[in-house]
């Protein structure tokens, strides 16, 4: 599965690809990928699903990859939540 982010990182309009690459019943990793770069995020959104806390969000993690601009970070966190 992948669908499309278009966050505003330094005053720009960037279209980012997000594909999730693995599933487990607690854990979900998304790669995002650019022209030339990609992160890898992990989430445990679906492990407070499970419980029943629908309000509560995940905590996201970066686990691959390099972003020196945490805002930048957070915005990308935040589209990918606004889609999924």
């Amino acid at each position: 599965m992948y669908f499309f982010i278009s966050p505003k990182i330094d005053g720009k309009l960037t279209r980012l690809k997000v594909e999730l690459v693995h599933k487990t019943e607690v854990l979900e990793h998304y790669e995002v990928k650019a022209k030339n770069k990609s992160l890898t995020l992990q989430t445990n959104r679906l492990l407070f699903e499970s419980k029943g806390l629908k309000h509560r969000k995940g905590q996201w993690k970066l686990i691959s990859g390099n972003l020196h601009n945490a805002a930048a970070l957070e915005k990308i966190i935040k589209a990918i939540e606004g889609k999924i």
